[in-house]
């Protein structure tokens, strides 16, 4: 992990590599923070990426996520807070066709890996009395998507998770939230079938795919002092695809 000396806000960004990963370190750069951005240890990280520390970290691994936001806080001289962008799709296949190894899979990344990260992070943020955790959900964990059982049955999870845990410690001064982010403009949705994206677009009443600066200004705000009174909540960036 490289390292710099700041007096800056620390954040921490797990998956930051690309997408609204990418997107979210680019945003809390520009909100003035000092960011950590951590990824898989073969993540391409863009031209010009401008994090203030890059790290490697295997969210399945909570030893290892333990490990890599200590170093995180060690390099950047405390943090305030902590995104979680980590995910993957998994099949997009009928659940009669699917394995109980890809539907553990996804689960395990998704969700197990969305705990070990606000475990993680509640350790470093609760001692200083205040923080905010922020975890990438979906519509899917609302609404369920055909197809894509582990996928949503993982983004519920999350959302649950968000839940219990932001009111467990909601007088801690730590806020814990989610973003359930309808189909977004990212590597994720660009690798579906155009049949499938054309899907995924046709449910969105605004008639298009969500932007990964869209997310990271959501973020940008619930990161603030100004959503200082929100936890356990789910923001919704849906085009109007979300009823509840």
């Amino acid at each position: 992990m490289s390292r710099h000396q700041s007096t800056a806000r620390g954040a921490v960004v797990v998956g930051a590599s690309s997408g609204m990963g990418a997107a979210i370190t680019r945003r809390l750069t520009a909100d003035g923070l000092a960011v950590a951005a951590l990824d898989v240890v073969d993540a391409r990280w863009p031209d010009g990426f401008d994090a203030r520390v890059t790290g490697t970290i295997d969210v399945t691994d909570a030893a290892g996520v333990e490990a890599a936001i200590a170093d995180a806080v060690d390099a950047l001289g405390g943090i305030e807070i902590v995104v979680n962008c980590a995910g993957i799709l998994g099949p997009v296949t009928a659940t009669i066709d699917s394995d109980q190894e890809s539907f553990e899979r996804v689960v395990r990344l998704n969700l197990g890996g969305a705990f070990a990260v606000t475990r993680s992070a509640l350790a470093h943020l609760l001692p200083r009395g205040s923080g905010r955790i922020i975890h990438i959900a979906s519509i899917a964990g609302k609404e369920g998507n055909p197809q894509m059982a582990a996928y949503s049955a993982s983004k519920a999870g999350v959302i649950g998770l968000v839940k219990a845990v932001g009111k467990e410690y909601a007088a801690s001064g730590v806020t814990v939230n989610a973003v359930a982010p309808a189909s977004i403009e990212t590597p994720l949705i660009l690798g579906m079938s155009p049949e499938r994206r054309e899907t995924q677009k046709s449910l969105i009443p605004m008639g298009r795919l969500g932007t990964v600066d869209e997310i990271a200004g959501l973020v940008s705000f619930i990161a603030s002092p100004a959503s200082s009174f929100t936890t356990g909540f789910v923001f919704d960036a849906s085009g109007g695809r979300a009823d509840y």
